[in-house]
């Protein structure tokens, strides 16, 4: 039987029917991202932007950016923001 490698090292068995794992979503911090970059909102909050829609960065502050989507500004937290993949 053949073993995954995951990105932290550790091996796991494939098992039948069970999904393959996805590697982790790189994260937005105010050190990666920069004025004009767009990011992906994954947060879940009751009356935020939806799950998964892309924005615009307008600026990079310390704890938060300021995001541009769907024609609102709103400011988000770090850890709410994802780099979009690359297709």
């Amino acid at each position: 039987m053949n073993t995954v490698e995951t990105p932290n090292g550790l091996a796991q068995l494939p098992m039948p029917g069970m999904p393959t794992m996805k590697p982790p979503l790189p994260s937005a911090t105010c050190c990666n991202i920069a004025e004009g970059q767009s990011v992906v909102y994954i947060g879940k909050i009751g009356g935020g932007p939806r799950y998964g829609a892309r924005g615009v960065v307008r600026s990079a502050l310390r704890r938060q950016a300021v995001i541009d989507i769907g024609g609102s500004t709103w400011h988000v937290p770090y850890y709410l923001l994802t780099l979009p993949q690359a297709a």
